[in-house]
């Protein structure tokens, strides 16, 4: 009993690992936030929850000038070390509606 208790918690966290792992999509509205000289590029969804972007995205500078966009973003991942930790790196994105 106590075996299939262990082996089920294995299970359980393995799958939401392997979910949390995988790439992802965000929906909302691109802007800029903080104040010069420290900026950071963010998203904020539907839902209000902002998320900062980080400058290590491939397509960071094509963001930055898509500032006041309704996009949905394609999430590679999170960054994990440094001063972008937390971040989203962003592999690509489509924009809905221009500013």
């Amino acid at each position: 009993m106590r075996s299939l208790f262990l082996i089920l918690i294995f299970i359980v966290g393995c799958s939401s690992w392997f979910h949390s792992s995988g790439q992802s999509k965000i929906k909302g509205e691109i802007y800029v936030t903080g104040n010069e000289p420290f900026t950071e590029l963010a998203i904020k969804d539907e839902n209000g929850k902002v998320f900062l972007i980080s400058k290590n995205s491939p397509v960071y500078q094509e963001l930055w000038k898509s500032q006041g966009s309704i996009a949905i973003l394609e999430i590679e991942r999170k960054e994990t070390k440094g001063n972008e930790k937390g971040k989203l790196v962003v592999k690509g994105f489509k924009i809905l509606t221009s500013k």
